[in-house]
């Protein structure tokens, strides 16, 4: 029943969308208020019928109805309730549910600022005399209407997620293992958000078009785009930030596909906002606006295409199907319909404006939508050389991530040049006095690159632009607030908020370009400096990778959960010669996906992060292979993207400059705001701590192992007889200490060895010291006894000699030279022959 009822409320949905796209058109040809209420009624209808859609999907998910054919490939009733609603968008039918979803409630908030159609019902008796700008208002909301109606109708016809199955199965296959992240359960989402806004800004632009009505489209647009943009730039962050936790190759940008389809979008919506502000300031830029905005929802119906068509090959892709035609024929509507209206306005859209030089505000800001254009081509060319490729030639072309570093690593150069650039650029010229503070950012930070041992030529370059681009916006901001200060006789920080609060989006844009320039410090670390490392190790084995010894410990496996089998490796990592912290990449391996996960583990530092990946182990698991990868400078994105955001949040916060309230009012903006500034500092400190935490898989004890060539720490043991020893009053003889406990097997197992061993060599300048950790002195004593042993036994019921040793387990053995330096440590049983191997040579 409830399959039908979802079904029955998508085809509702699909019929009032297209009522209310015919009822909004006939508002804006016939100036009739009437037909704008049936057109606002018609928008709301339709985001409750996909609401309701989307409800009884969960709904489904929640409550195991395998019945459903989507249902049963993406869920199983051992999947916890959170996983079971984020596998909502999961695959393709669900995803664009949403995505029919989130159009339709953006029609309804265009609806809500729209004039003549928003607040209560219109009265029946003016059948005429709308407001003024009624037809771009009725064109722009059956724009939105036809694309809410494109997208339910693909999502009925073509990709119905409530599709019965033949036969219902007892159980479902479960949640795909890679997208059980939390990065992936927040990632979609975002990225559909920024794509379903961005059709606002197209709606307000083909409607300025289609009325002739050109001028201030871009101040209108201006937050649907922003909010579009910043929700794009979400999606990107979670999705590289899901990247580097999960798929295990050492990095977060594989210049993918379907990744880059997310980025070409951000790309033209960053320049239309950039175009827009100039456009504002009665600079021209109203053509660049408008194939800007046009380009930019092309490529969002490009990544969709990416995405869900099969035909480009990528990772992130969902299984081929048969809506890529249906897509690439809205991409072509979409690209002739925009770009014949700009030929047919082509007029309205001629600025006989005087050439300004290429050095001033207006020739860097053209200067800087040309690059992005030119940048966008560059990946859409790569991204589509593959398929091209082998259509035309039969062979496949690959656009590797090292061609597309080459291609575009000078064009982000030149772009970060500009940058810094733009905020200086004055109307008719650049000054080179207000070039000096970025001129100065440039070589502190290219200088300081280098003290930090970061000397390749091209790195230097690359940090020197991203610190002309910093020093160019604290520059800025220092100089306003300090020019304020003065001028009104206020405070540092006072300044700085009457500042921010009158004049939102040139400072948040100070911010986010702040941001941009953390971020690709970041890029220039990881993508220039990398260090990468495969190892195999026996437990207890040692390897240096650049400052690190890695020590691996030991293999474990837990039970078998409910879907999955997972093993983890043990490591502990010294940095310079000093304990740091134990590390643990796990494998897990789901038998329904026939799918292993690898879970790398990972410790952040500002400087680098240490990244361990788990490949594989031995039948016994005494022998384990690692991959290590070491990425400096990697911090920097994830800071950079959260200064990125706060900068975008900034932008977006409504001003209160210029508004005169009441008391309450006052008040209640107050209140709000003061709610919302809450609510958005939580959100980025718990992205902070998701994205540039202490690490994943990383943990700490009071001290690690003394490594071979390190002093053995001192100790003062009470033996089993009443005497005291140290381990200083040994200096001068070769000391075995050796921890165990009588609860433990491997202990027992090694003990006529150890016994056999001391035996032989008690008179050959070698001494034995047995320390019983945290064990009963009465089950001791009954061990020994059992088992013969002669040498010296003590408790250490605390634990404190084995912190100081940094014993995870028994048995343990560590080797000490005269000179009181470890020589060798054996984590678990040893031989007698592997001691003797060692003690022969120090004897001699």
């Amino acid at each position: 029943m409830l399959a039908e009822v979802g079904m029955l409320t998508l085809g509702l949905a699909l019929a009032t969308a297209l009522y209310a796209a015919v009822a909004a058109f006939l508002f804006a040809r016939r100036s009739d208020l009437r037909w704008a209420e049936s057109a606002r009624n018609g928008v709301l209808a339709t985001a409750g019928l996909l609401g309701l859609s989307l409800l009884l999907l969960l709904a489904a998910f929640l409550t195991d109805h395998f019945e459903i054919r989507y249902v049963a490939n993406h869920s199983s009733r051992a999947l916890p309730p959170y996983l079971k609603a984020s596998a909502l968008w999961a695959g393709q039918e669900g995803s664009l549910l949403l995505w029919s979803f989130l159009q339709a409630l953006f029609a309804v908030l265009a609806l809500i600022s729209a004039p003549g159609l928003s607040g209560h019902p219109l009265p029946r008796s003016r059948p005429t005399g709308a407001d003024e700008g009624s037809r771009g208002v009725g064109v722009r909301l059956s724009i939105l209407a036809l694309i809410t109606a494109f997208f339910t109708g693909v999502t009925l016809f073509l990709s119905n997620p409530f599709i019965r199955t033949a036969i219902v199965p007892a159980d479902g296959l479960g949640l795909n293992p890679l997208l059980r992240h939390p990065g992936m359960i927040f990632h979609p989402p975002a990225l559909l958000t920024g794509y379903v806004g961005m059709a606002v800004p197209f709606a307000y632009a083909m409607a300025a078009l289609i009325t002739g009505e050109v001028d201030g489209w871009t101040r209108a647009a201006r937050r649907w785009t922003l909010v579009a943009w910043l929700f794009l730039g979400l999606g990107l962050l979670l999705g590289a930030r899901w990247a580097y936790d999960v798929l295990g190759w050492g990095g977060y940008w594989g210049w993918d596909p379907v990744e880059n389809a997310g980025l070409m979008p951000w790309l033209t919506a960053t320049a239309l906002l950039h175009g827009a502000a100039m456009e504002e300031e009665r600079r021209g830029f109203r053509f660049w606006n408008f194939l800007l905005v046009s380009l930019t929802y092309a490529l969002v119906l490009f990544g969709t295409f990416a995405t869900r068509s099969g035909m480009i090959q990528s990772v992130h892709a969902f299984a081929r199907s048969n809506l890529g035609p249906y897509f690439l024929a809205a991409i072509g509507l979409t690209l002739l319909g925009s770009l014949s209206l700009i030929y047919y306005r082509r007029h309205l859209l001629m600025e006989k404006r005087p050439s300004e030089s290429l050095l001033s505000r207006e020739g860097l800001f053209t200067l800087t939508l040309m690059l992005f254009v030119v940048l966008t081509g560059s990946i859409l060319v790569g991204s589509l050389l593959p398929t091209l490729t082998e259509a035309l030639t039969g062979r496949r072309f690959e656009a590797t991530p090292d061609w597309f570093d080459r291609v575009t690593g000078p064009q982000f150069a030149v772009l970060t040049l500009l940058l810094a650039l733009c905020p200086i650029a004055g109307r008719q010229r650049l000054e080179a006095r207000r070039v000096i503070p970025a001129l100065v950012g440039g070589v502190a930070v290219a200088g300081l690159a280098a003290l930090s041992g970061f000397t390749r030529p091209l790195s230097l370059l690359g940090f020197a632009l991203t610190g002309m681009a910093g020093g160019t916006v604290l520059t800025e901001i220092v100089r306003d607030v300090l020019a304020r200060s003065r001028r009104e006789g206020e405070g540092f920080l006072m300044a700085l908020t009457v500042l921010v609060d009158r004049n939102r989006r040139k400072y948040g844009g100070y911010v986010v370009h702040l941001g941009i320039a953390l971020l690709l410090i970041g890029v220039i670390g990881t993508r220039m400096y990398p260090l990468e490392r495969n190892l195999s190790l026996a437990a207890g084995e040692s390897a240096h990778v650049g400052r690190y010894t890695l020590v691996f410990e030991e293999l474990r496996q837990d039970f078998p959960l409910s879907d999955r089998l997972p093993t983890w490796a043990v490591l502990s990592v010294y940095r310079n010669g000093a304990y740091w912290v134990t590390l643990q990449p796990r494998l897990e391996q789901y038998a329904n996906f026939d799918q292993t996960v690898t879970i790398p583990a990972l410790r952040a530092g500002l400087r680098e992060d240490l990244y361990v990946v788990l490949t594989g182990w031995s039948a016994d698991g005494s022998l384990a292979t690692f991959k290590v990868f070491i990425n400096p400078l990697a911090s920097f994105l994830w800071l950079g993207g959260l200064v990125f955001l706060a900068g975008g949040a900034v932008a977006f916060w409504p001003s209160s400059a210029g508004l005169r309230l009441t008391v309450p009012q006052a008040r209640r903006r107050a209140l709000w705001n003061t709610i919302g500034l809450l609510a958005g500092t939580a959100v980025l400190l718990a992205a902070g701590v998701a994205m540039w935490g202490p690490g994943h898989g990383a943990t700490s004890r009071p001290s690690g192992r003394p490594l071979p060539g390190q002093a053995a720490p001192d100790f003062t043991l009470t033996l089993l007889d009443g005497s005291t020893l140290s381990l200083s009053g040994k200096r001068g003889q070769v000391v075995v200490l050796n921890f165990w406990a009588s609860w433990c097997p491997p202990c027992e197992a090694e003990t006529p060895e150890l016994q056999a061993v001391w035996e032989e060599y008690q008179g050959k300048g070698v001494a034995f010291i047995g320390i019983a950790y945290k064990d009963e002195e009465a089950a001791v004593r009954d061990f020994l006894s059992k088992h013969s042993i002669t040498y010296p036994i003590g408790l250490d019921p605390a634990g404190q000699i084995a912190d100081l040793y940094g014993i995870t387990g028994v048995p343990e053995t560590f080797v000490v030279d005269a000179e009181g330096k470890v020589v060798r440590f054996y984590i678990g049983p040893v031989t007698a022959d592997q001691l003797r191997a060692v003690l022969e040579g120090l004897v001699r």
